[in-house]
């Protein structure tokens, strides 16, 4: 027969400090190092980057996933071998697949990108400057807008 191992909890029962030293030190918020989400970005990182990943790990703008350019450039070696990514006629396709929906300004890029995914307009010139294209057309942006879009109807007289 398998012998059980007792709890530590079941041990110490009876014992006025369970074994956590003077009656000092488990008081006040000091022991769990601090209250809530005190030390999110510090001393508590690696437990709440468990439990919320998508608040800590990731920029979101509600359901988007944004990243900016300049790390957009750096991961792109990594996106090709995970195939997010591909090269087409000397250009790199960064498109829905990627996992990303927008791309952010910050930062810069050497390399040619083709963007089919949304992007900030100072993304947008930043990528142009570098040979890059977008095709990826934003509603209400002014490149959309051509004069067939629109209906006008004559029907109605102005009054005066």
């Amino acid at each position: 027969m398998v012998e059980r191992k007792r709890r530590k909890k079941n041990k110490v029962r009876g014992e006025r400090t369970h074994s956590k030293g003077g009656t000092k030190n488990s008081r006040g918020a000091g022991t769990r190092g601090g209250r809530g989400n005190a030390g999110s970005n510090k001393h508590k990182f690696h437990s709440l980057n468990r439990v919320k990943p998508i608040k800590y790990r990731l920029k979101t703008q509600g359901k988007k996933v944004v990243i900016t350019l300049g790390s957009l450039s750096g991961m792109i070696d990594k996106l090709l071998e995970k195939g997010k990514v591909i090269e087409e006629n000397g250009m790199i396709v960064v498109g829905p697949k990627s996992g990303y929906t927008k791309i952010l300004s910050q930062g810069n890029t050497s390399r040619k990108l083709l963007v089919k995914i949304d992007s900030s307009k100072e993304a947008a010139e930043k990528i142009r400057d570098a040979g890059g294209k977008i095709e990826f057309k934003r509603k209400g942006s002014e490149d959309d807008l051509d004069d067939d879009d629109f209906e006008v109807d004559e029907s109605e007289g102005v009054e005066e």
